[in-house]
């Protein structure tokens, strides 16, 4: 990867699980080494109840990380009238940026898509009620979230995190105004319908992640993955949109940031 810390811009990482869980032994130099590469800024989403307070306790620690409150679709049958109320609490705190992850995950179906349809709808509520984008995980489901946001016409705003989908979703999806962000999938040498699909969102649209610790982009694939590893990205999407690394890293941080309402970096 080459040294990106001459881009005014830097980049952020949309999309980065850096909690103890998966950086048990060494969270505090995994951050401090996306810092480092010029990450400027990172978003700490959420996956269920539980994982509020680290994300807390990390926002409050550095002052570049921000964080969401979700229940990811895997763990949508969790839902319920209590942990709603635990996530309307957390939305009091300044750096809740976010509603999410939440979404349809009918690929792997770890939650009845019933309750995954039914804690969706609930969380888009809760982005309603305190006027926050959402952060969309979509998996074989794309047909049912354009249902489900075709109930809301015009209300809804957020991202569809590690894109996966194709040219025609991604025509399908245009009327919903949504950012989208790309992951290291788009790096892989099979991703080609991906790839292309990349090529298509608007400029003003266009978002990175790593969504670490998963999905390392092809040069590092096989390690965990990092928020460091999100110029690989970058660097991809320079390569297929036929433009410099430096401006997909301006194009994306300004996009990320108006979406979340983020503040320039310190």
């Amino acid at each position: 990867m080459q040294n990106h810390s001459y881009i005014p811009s830097g980049i952020i990482d949309s999309h980065a699980h850096v909690v103890r869980e998966f950086f048990s032994e060494d969270q505090q130099e995994v951050i401090e080494r996306a810092f480092a590469s010029n990450v400027k800024q990172l978003i700490n989403p959420g996956i269920n109840g539980d994982s509020i307070a680290e994300l807390c306790e990390l926002t409050e620690k550095y002052q570049e990380i921000y964080m969401a409150v979700g229940l990811h679709p895997h763990e949508a049958s969790a839902w319920s009238d209590e942990l709603k109320g635990r996530f309307k609490e957390a939305l009091k705190h300044s750096k809740v940026v976010a509603i999410g992850e939440c979404g349809l995950d009918f690929y792997y179906n770890n939650s009845e898509p019933a309750a995954q349809v039914a804690a969706l709808h609930g969380q888009i509520q809760l982005a309603l009620e305190f006027s926050k984008p959402l952060i969309i995980h979509c998996r074989d489901a794309w047909n049912e979230i354009a249902e489900i946001f075709d109930q809301y016409p015009g209300a809804l705003k957020g991202v569809f995190h590690c894109f996966t989908g194709d040219p025609k979703t991604v025509e399908m999806l245009d009327k919903y105004g949504f950012y989208t962000s790309f992951s290291g999938i788009v790096t892989f040498p099979k991703a080609k319908e991906l790839q292309e699909a990349a090529k298509l969102v608007p400029q003003d649209r266009l978002m990175v992640e790593t969504d670490c610790p998963f999905l390392a982009p092809q040069p590092v694939r096989g390690k965990r993955n990092e928020p460091s590893y999100v110029w690989h990205v970058a660097e991809k999407l320079a390569e297929l949109r036929g433009t410099t690394v430096s401006e997909i890293a301006a194009s994306c941080s300004l996009n990320t940031r108006r979406l979340f309402g983020l503040p320039d970096p310190a």
